[in-house]
């Protein structure tokens, strides 16, 4: 039984190969749109608000600039992905808690910021504060 068992799982593990990168890689980009999707929302304040940006633009109300706000959070995010690696575990393995979670938060801190900077820079260009 036990070798029926291996059987299956050989004919469904994954080859690793390019095919399944360029799959592996657009579902995730799908869940991460989702996922950051939901989590601006709550964020930002919920579906009334406009500005994808609000958490962050509300750092300002502490003299950090929002860029370098996203940026001490992805280093927070950083700190857990050292810790991962040291210790080849998290403290904390609660459901959002995982490794993976760490660097799907990255990408969508990063893609903030790259929507921030793109703000500024038509901001700049018009001359619009």
């Amino acid at each position: 039984m036990l070798v029926n068992d291996l059987s299956k799982i050989a004919n469904t593990t994954p080859s690793f190969d390019k095919a399944w990168w360029e799959e592996f890689r657009q579902k995730e980009i799908e869940d991460i749109l989702f996922l950051t999707g939901q989590k601006n929302s709550d964020y930002t304040g919920g579906e009334t608000c406009d500005n994808p940006f609000a958490n962050f633009d509300a750092s300002t109300e502490f003299g950090v600039d929002p860029l370098t706000g996203i940026c001490v959070r992805m280093q927070d995010k950083f700190q857990r992905a050292k810790a991962f690696c040291s210790d080849g575990s998290l403290s904390v393995t609660g459901k959002g808690d995982q490794a993976k979670d760490i660097f799907r938060d990255l990408i969508g801190y990063s893609l903030i910021a790259i929507g921030m900077i793109e703000r500024e820079e038509y901001h700049k260009l018009f001359e619009l504060d």
